[in-house]
Parts: C-alpha cells; sequence; structure tokens
C-alpha cells in the first residue's frame, strides 16, 4: 500500500506543477449521515445468541491539499486528504435484552483521494466524481470479541458530489461521499453474515486555499 500512497503523492505533485493548476492546504469535518439501526444477522447455526446495532459515529476530520484546475465553464478539482472518523456498535444477548449493550468502537485512518470534474456557474462550482480510499490504520474494540476477523480491504472505492463556493484563492466545499462497501464488511464473528448494506456515507464541509 505505501508504495501506491508513494505514487499517488508523486502524481498530485507532478499535477499541481503545472501552471494552469492551483494548489494549497485544505481541511474539512462533517459526519456519517447514517442513522441507528439494527444489523440483522444470519447464524450459521440455527440461532443467534447476540444482537448488534449500529449506534452512530464521532465527527469526520481531515487535513491535507486540494489542487484545482479552472477550465472557463468547467473545472478539475483532486484531493489528498487524511481523514479520521470512528463507528460506534452495541452487542448483546438475545436472552438479556432489557441489560444496556455493550459498546465497541472502530477507529478508522484513511487516506482518501476525490477526484471531481465539474461545470463553474459563477462563482459556484457544481461537480461529481469517484473516490479512491486506502486504509492506514484502524483500532478496533471488537477484536476483542469471539470468533472476531478482521476482514478490512487496503483500499476501498466510492462516489461524490461536491457543490463548493469560489472567492479568488479560497474554495469552500460542501461534499457528499457514498461508500460501495457496507461498514458491516471489514470484519465478522466466526462465519455469521451481516445482512446490512448501509455505508459509513459521509457529509463533510472543507475550507480549502488555492495558490
Amino acid at each position: 500500500m505505501r508504495p501506491l500512497l508513494t505514487i499517488f503523492v508523486i502524481l498530485f505533485t507532478s499535477i499541481a506543477s503545472y501552471a494552469q493548476w492551483q494548489i494549497g492546504p485544505k481541511v474539512s469535518t462533517g459526519t456519517i449521515t447514517q442513522e441507528a439501526a439494527v444489523i440483522p444477522i444470519m447464524p450459521v447455526s440455527d440461532y443467534s445468541s447476540y444482537h448488534m446495532q449500529y449506534l452512530g459515529s464521532s465527527s469526520v476530520k481531515s487535513i491535507g491539499f486540494m489542487a484545482f484546475n479552472n477550465l472557463g465553464p468547467v473545472f478539475l478539482q483532486t484531493e489528498l486528504l487524511a481523514t479520521n472518523y470512528a463507528l460506534e456498535f452495541g452487542i448483546g444477548t438475545y436472552k438479556n435484552e432489557s441489560i444496556e449493550l455493550d459498546i465497541y468502537t472502530e477507529d478508522y485512518y484513511v487516506i482518501e483521494v476525490p477526484v471531481t470534474a465539474g461545470v463553474n456557474v459563477g462563482n459556484f462550482k457544481i461537480g461529481v466524481g469517484p473516490v479512491l480510499e486506502f486504509n492506514v490504520e484502524k483500532e478496533s474494540e471488537l477484536s476483542t470479541m469471539p470468533d472476531y476477523r478482521d476482514q478490512a480491504e487496503n483500499t476501498n472505492f466510492g462516489f461524490h458530489g461536491l457543490f463548493g463556493y469560489r472567492k479568488g484563492i479560497l474554495h469552500i466545499d460542501l461534499n457528499y461521499t457514498y461508500k460501495f462497501a457496507s461498514m458491516v464488511d471489514d470484519f465478522s464473528f466466526g462465519y455469521d453474515e451481516f445482512m446490512y448494506k448501509k455505508s459509513a456515507n459521509r457529509l463533510t464541509l472543507g475550507v480549502g486555499i488555492a495558490f
């Protein structure tokens, strides 16, 4: 994974080195949009001895760089962002449903590379594009559970939409990122199957300065 990250850093720097590209720092904050929900489980045995819920998330925080190319009526924009967020899950047993759920956190540190193509409407910009995400580190309290298996992929993919405002070197971007993978695809307990397809989609507000 490190060679791939090195290649992307080099490509990002090379792109921004052309005169028509502007480059600068960017920070953003936001939230995971998925609401709390019960996670249905298909057990490998005839019954399941536990139940599980998605409870919520921390805020999403990103810092990195952006490169912007104004092509008149259209624009290109790419970013290289270090992003952190955490997901919370609750686990309990069916025999003791009245007892408070035990809470477990999965903390993600990723490098995301969104690429945007869009149109300029005055000082506003509207665009869409793919997102490539590298999993740098995951700290999981779920790993203390029996039969826990880490199934996180090194890379993930998604799609995003951007609505932004540009004034001089200042960029203010509202971004929605849709992840293709479900938020429970990264782990399992034994061979039980989680019947849950919702993703950790992100809504973020970012501020960047491109020189």
